[in-house]
């Protein structure tokens, strides 16, 4: 069949106003699932006080946020939320443990709040150990702002991995070079960011454009494993690093203020 040139534009005018029309309707679905999701979100952050611990609804809002920019399909709820609880106890915990001291000093409010982590089924195992992990870390390394963020980051990473049912055991993890790569670079990577938004905020001396250099360098190497990687590793699994990573570099780069924009219209301003 021939068409003619008149033919073919007023076909792409209705292409692009269907496809419009179309695009329009699904964000308007994303938006209302990230409402009614957020919704028991926020009542969730209530109903367990944490507010008692140093955290805040608006940095609960950017959590959820930051998870829904990266694992926006429908299907993928459990991470998601996963994503977005742990960032905000992570968070929480952090918070408590700088104010008192130290985890040796609080032993019992930090069992209860790791409780707050649904532990439901079959991850409920794997979900302890990776809390354990992290928590060791944060021992480890004390009450120093900065220290701790790259072990968060593998807490979310190991936290999307368990809620997705892809989760890599410790002894599969020592076995898998590749996994371990992807883990390195998204510790160092995520540290570095988080120690350049406290130097942005005169908290420490340290110089921006150095830990900029080193980030990019890492950030493509990170990119290249992620895609480029084997097939020893699910893919789903490497962009899993590369998404919190994302998250992370968002946020050093990012004022408050725009997140703050960027989240109203993304989540509740209505599509004209």
């Amino acid at each position: 069949m021939i068409l003619t040139q008149n033919e073919l534009f007023r076909m792409t005018l209705f292409c692009n106003d269907l496809y419009l029309k179309t695009a329009k309707a699904d964000f308007c679905n994303f938006q209302r699932n990230c409402r009614m999701e957020w919704n028991g979100l926020r009542e969730w952050y209530f109903r367990s006080n944490l507010e008692k611990y140093g955290g805040t609804p608006k940095s609960a809002l950017t959590a959820y946020f930051l998870a829904s920019a990266n694992i926006f399909e429908p299907k993928r709820a459990a991470e998601r939320l996963g994503w977005a609880r742990t960032a905000v106890l992570a968070a929480a915990v952090s918070s408590h443990l700088r104010r008192i001291g130290g985890a040796k000093n609080s032993t019992e409010d930090l069992e209860d709040l790791i409780n707050l982590v649904p532990f439901e089924g079959g991850a409920s195992a794997s979900l302890r150990d990776a809390w354990k992990q992290w928590l060791m870390s944060w021992t480890a390394k004390g009450s120093r702002q900065g220290s701790i963020e790259g072990d968060t980051a593998l807490l979310l990473v190991r936290t999307i991995e368990i809620f997705s049912g892809r989760h890599v055991s410790t002894e599969q993890k020592l076995s898998l070079w590749e996994y371990c790569q992807l883990e390195q670079l998204t510790s160092s990577i995520c540290s570095k960011l988080s120690r350049r938004v406290l130097a942005q905020n005169g908290k420490t001396i340290e110089n921006t454009e150095d830990l900029d250099r080193q980030v990019d360098l890492e950030m493509e190497e990170l990119a290249q494993r992620v895609l480029q990687g084997s097939s020893a590793l699910n893919k789903e699994t490497r962009e899993t690093f590369l998404h919190v990573v994302k998250s992370f570099c968002y946020v050093a780069h990012c004022p408050p203020e725009k997140i703050d924009n960027h989240i109203d219209k993304v989540i509740f301003q209505d599509v004209v």
